[in-house]
This record gives structure tokens, sequence and C-alpha cells, in this order.
């Protein structure tokens, strides 16, 4: 069974680039242009000094082209195809499309029942860019992973109330929030308690009460969704 060749553009391109020498070489005009055979002769010996350093770096390109290639086509034992496999899965997992697990801390929000407050605005819920904020907290802090309430949060994610309830993209979360964070410990929590930080935030003007457990092993699960790269296109 033949192999599928993924690389024919390079190909292509090392033909187009044959040719064009080809027809740069054989294209010279040799008319005099009302110049005199001597000087017409001294231009055109320029010409094919130019044409011959235009063609070395056009034959330089190729072998390049050419390199690269049988580099590609030399992937074929299993040593290299496990390389690529490992690359790919490790840009997955940075991508947040694969269940991950370690070390982290684990954070979870409720309102604080043993106050009473008549006002529905401090509500957490409605107030859901606090709980943005302290995601941002925790990618400064060099967060590998992080999800909420079991959704994996990614770079497309995003978080919106809609008739009084919160969704992260079109699933609904409700209280209490359950944030799991993958990365080291003390660095997470730590950024989260500094003195007048987000939890102190949190707690003092949004009636509720946070607490944050530092575990040795958590798991989060990969994403679903797939990115809709709908405004933009990956350039050649």
């Amino acid at each position: 069974m033949s192999k599928r060749f993924p690389y024919k553009s390079l190909v292509i391109v090392s033909i187009i680039l044959g040719v064009f020498i080809s027809m740069q070489i054989k294209t010279i005009n040799f008319e005099n242009k009302g110049m005199t055979t001597s000087k017409r002769g001294e231009q055109l010996v320029v010409e094919l000094k130019a044409l011959k350093k235009e063609e070395d770096e056009l034959k330089l390109e190729i072998d390049e082209i050419k390199n690269s290639i049988n580099q590609c086509k030399g992937i074929e034992n299993e040593n290299d195809q496990d390389i690529i496999t490992k690359e790919l899965e490790k840009y997955r997992t940075l991508a947040g499309y694969t269940d991950v697990s370690g070390a982290g801390i684990e954070i979870k929000i409720k309102n604080n029942e043993d106050v009473v407050v008549e006002n529905i605005n401090k509500n957490i819920i409605y107030n859901y860019d606090l709980i943005l904020s302290l995601i941002n907290k925790l990618n400064s802090a060099q967060v590998n992973a992080i999800s909420i309430n079991g959704e994996r949060i990614v770079s497309n994610s995003y978080i919106h109330l809609k008739s009084d309830k919160l969704y992260i993209n079109d699933t609904q979360i409700k209280e209490p929030f359950l944030i799991k964070a993958i990365g080291e410990p003390d660095t997470l929590a730590s950024s989260l308690q500094i003195k007048y930080g987000i939890i102190w935030e949190i707690e003092k003007y949004y009636n509720a009460k946070v607490s944050i457990d530092k575990k040795e092993n958590i798991e989060i699960r990969g994403n679903s969704e797939k990115i809709d790269l709908k405004y933009s296109t990956i350039k050649d």
C-alpha cells in the first residue's frame, strides 16, 4: 500500500523554483537596443553575473527545501512517530483538551448563611467578575490547569449571567463554586491569600466564605469543545 505524502506543496515549490531558474537563464535579451556591441556585451556580462548569483541563491533554497522534505520522509520508524505523538499530546494538554492530574489547590466559594444580606446584588453570582479576577490571579501564579464545578477553563471559555443564572459557556454552574487549580500549591494559595487581595475582598464585601485546601493530587477533565477559529486563519 502506497504511503500518503503530506508535503506535496514543498515538492511543487521545488519544481516551480527549478523552472524559474531555467527560464531566467534562457530569457536574456540579446538585442542591442541602440548600444554599441562592446557596451551591450558588458551589460550582458553584468546581467549574466546577476543571474548566476540569483541561480545560486535559488539552488540553495531548493536544497534547503529538499532537506526538509527528506527529514519529513524520514519520519517512518516508531521512535520518530512517538516523538511526534508526544509533542502533539503536549500541546493538546497545554490547550486544555486532555485530562490532567497533579498537585494543586481546591477553592470553595459559598454564600455565608450566618449573615442575612438584604441586597441581592451582594451575591457572588451577580459579581462573577470576582471569579474572573481569581482565575487571573491563578494564571499569574503559573497555574497549569483550572476547572470550575467540573468545567475546564480554556482559552475560549467565557462566564456570563443569564436569567439570574451563571453559566460557563452553555453550562450552568451553581453554588457552592468549587475551583480546582493544578500547580505549585503554596504559590497558588499565596497568590489568593495576600492581604487585601481577592479572597479578602470576596469575604469582606460579598457575603461569601472562601476556603482553600492544598492537595497532593487533583484531577481535572479535559475540555470537549473545539476552538472555533471564526475570526482568524492559520498563516502559512
